[in-house]
């Protein structure tokens, strides 16, 4: 596959995934959209083959944290209940609650160093 090719597919995975995690919320969609336009525009003049790789690696990434973590709430009218957008890929993890009994050490203090050690 062409690098072009490459830098092409990463950019429509992008906004394909811009529209599905965003879907319904213009101003998100928008500051999405121009976002992922500027970034490719900032950087369309890059011609070191390795640099043009670390930010397809940078475009995949942010790509899969957007499938898998981005999640829409949306406040229900008359009632403090929020209704959540959760997809098959939202990677949800485990909800410990917080045990108010847990011993939780204080914070380590730092010592100042003596200006001895500094000569």
């Amino acid at each position: 596959m062409s690098t072009r090719s490459k830098v092409l597919k990463v950019f429509k995975d992008l906004h394909r995934t811009r529209k599905k995690v965003f879907h319904g919320d213009s101003f998100a969609l928008t500051a999405a959209r121009d976002k992922i336009n500027t970034e490719f525009k900032t950087n369309k003049d890059v011609a070191d083959s390795a640099k043009i790789e670390e930010l397809l690696t940078v475009g995949r990434d942010c790509e899969i944290l957007l499938r898998k973590t981005v999640i829409q709430a949306v406040k229900k009218p008359n009632k403090d209940t929020y209704e959540v957008n959760i997809t098959k890929e939202t990677s949800l993890l485990k909800n410990t609650m917080f045990d108010p009994n847990a011993k939780i050490p204080p914070p380590r203090r730092r010592t100042k160093k003596s200006t001895d050690d500094a000569t």
